[in-house]
């Protein structure tokens, strides 16, 4: 064998090593990634919703901070501008043994509205029923439903929300 046909099958051998390390690295980012913001999360929005007020209902009827806590670890602190404090103020105002049925769930992209409702005492003997809706939003970086507690952006996106906002604080100078 000459040396020039040991260099040519050495190089041909590096080159198909260093092509099969680059598919390799190729296939690789690609499964990385295919996990995209269209995956929906493994849990529903009406389960969230649920565990979210069972949290809250917890909360009321054993007292204490700890269901309190992981129900506000379920809110989007991006469209709910809460701090803990305040929201344990808000469940605090929730009449004892309040509990939620949740409904159906309408999913629109990253965004849900899930139906409730709950009845409150009357000054009439009788509980009446509140029905309202509750928006959820997808956090892009866990890939979880997130409570907006406040619904001060139902159906919106949050700059339309904002725009708003800024138009009304404009108004009132």
């Amino acid at each position: 064998m000459s040396l020039r046909y040991m260099c040519d099958r050495l190089n041909r051998d590096i080159h198909k090593e260093v092509l099969f390390v680059l598919v390799i690295i190729f296939y690789s980012l690609l499964v990385g990634c295919s996990r995209d913001a269209s995956t929906p999360p493994e849990e529903g929005p009406e389960v969230v919703v649920d565990r979210f007020y069972s949290y809250i209902s917890e909360a009321k009827r054993k007292g204490g901070g700890s269901p309190a806590s992981a129900a506000f670890k379920m809110i989007s602190s991006k469209r709910s501008q809460l701090v803990e404090g305040q929201f344990l103020e808000v469940i605090r105002g929730y009449p004892a043994g309040f509990t939620v049925t949740v409904g159906k769930a309408t999913v629109t992209g990253t965004q849900a509205l899930v139906d409730i409702s709950y009845k409150l005492p009357s000054m009439f003997d009788d509980d009446y029923t509140v029905n309202e809706t509750v928006a959820l939003t997808i956090d892009q970086a866990t890939n979880t439903w997130l409570v907006d507690f406040t619904n001060e952006t139902h159906g919106m996106e949050i700059a339309e929300a904002k725009k708003i906002e800024a138009n009304e604080l404009a108004r009132m100078k």
